[in-house]
């Protein structure tokens, strides 16, 4: 009786091992792929630095950002600097 439950601890302990293994593996894969996916969709770093429009408010990345005076535009319809 005791080999019996012995071997049933052991089926056990091996099935949540290797279901373990295979979690851990298919979120690393999983992982990797979304930030081959962000990257390729033109998304912009996660660190980019953002400014402010002065005048709509909107965030944009600096990058894209037109400097207008003292400040930054965001470039959208009504927000182009004035020449």
């Amino acid at each position: 009786m005791l080999k019996i439950l012995l071997l049933i601890t052991i089926v056990v302990v091996a099935v949540l091992l290797v279901r373990n293994a295979l979690k851990a593996a298919s979120g690393k894969r999983d992982g990797a792929e979304d930030s081959a996916r962000d990257a390729s969709a033109g998304a912009p770093p996660a660190d980019a630095n953002l400014v402010r429009c002065g005048a709509c408010g909107a965030f944009v990345p600096k990058a894209d950002a037109v400097v207008a005076g003292t400040g930054y535009r965001c470039g959208g319809a009504g927000c182009a600097p004035k020449r």
